[in-house]
């Protein structure tokens, strides 16, 4: 089921991203995520990105997560095409494992992509599904809520639209492989490496494959009231 094959034909670029999430828990089981993210290419042609996204979620009870969320994002496509997007997102996390020492998820999401053309002030919008299986593993400590903690993650995500947008990355597919460090409630750090496949339409075969590095910090607020959801939309 993954398109490894596409690796060897089609050449591999590589991008970084950093991600700061600032988490703001609320009610027992709600949290406000608010992210705010910067990618770019690493080579030629270049392009660049900065992506604010807040994410509220519900932990309706250990099993599901409702998430609602909005996407916010400019892009440098290329010298003479930037884009501007518009994306509400509804959604909902299935713990499978809640009270296990292995964590393994489902991530499930609608999006409603609104896409400006800023050269032609043109609006186009499509919907995007996607679907990610999720598993987190701590690797010093019993469960993943203690402190000082190093765990291991890995999910594949799968992205489609039937829509002809105009840009880089319209159809993916993801897997990804990451080490996180949680000092304290406060603070997480988490460093992953993401293979992705890409095509402008899924009749497509994958034109592009991508090697992404993600560095990203998780700022946890009101450690006396702790939730129940999880945070980490993205």
């Amino acid at each position: 089921m993954f398109p490894w094959r596409v690796v060897a034909q089609d050449p591999v670029n590589e991008q970084l991203w950093f991600e700061y999430m600032l988490e703001y828990p609320f009610a027992n089981s709600f949290n406000f995520e608010n992210s705010l993210t910067y990618s770019t290419l690493l080579g030629d042609p270049k392009w660049r990105a900065l992506d604010y996204s807040p994410t509220l979620e519900w932990a309706i009870d250990p099993h599901i997560e409702l998430i609602g969320q909005a996407v916010l994002s400019y892009t440098n496509q290329t010298e003479s095409y930037n884009t501007f997007e518009i994306r509400p997102v509804i959604g909902t996390r299935i713990f499978f494992t809640p009270h296990r020492r292995v964590q393994t998820r489902l991530l499930l999401r609608v999006e409603q992509r609104n896409f400006k053309n800023l050269e032609d002030g043109e609006w186009t919008s499509t919907f995007r599904p996607r679907i990610r299986a999720e598993v987190i593993v701590p690797i010093n400590k019993k469960t993943i809520f203690e402190d000082d903690m190093w765990y291991a993650m890995t999910d594949a995500e799968a992205l489609f639209t039937d829509s002809e947008i105009n840009e880089r990355f319209a159809n993916k597919f993801r897997i990804r492989l990451g080490v996180g460090y949680r000092l304290n409630y406060s603070f997480r750090f988490e460093f992953l490496f993401m293979n992705q496949h890409s095509r402008t339409g899924t009749n497509e075969d994958f034109t592009t494959s991508d090697n992404i590095f993600r560095l990203r910090v998780k700022h946890y607020l009101r450690k006396h009231k702790p939730t129940k959801a999880t945070g980490g939309g993205s």
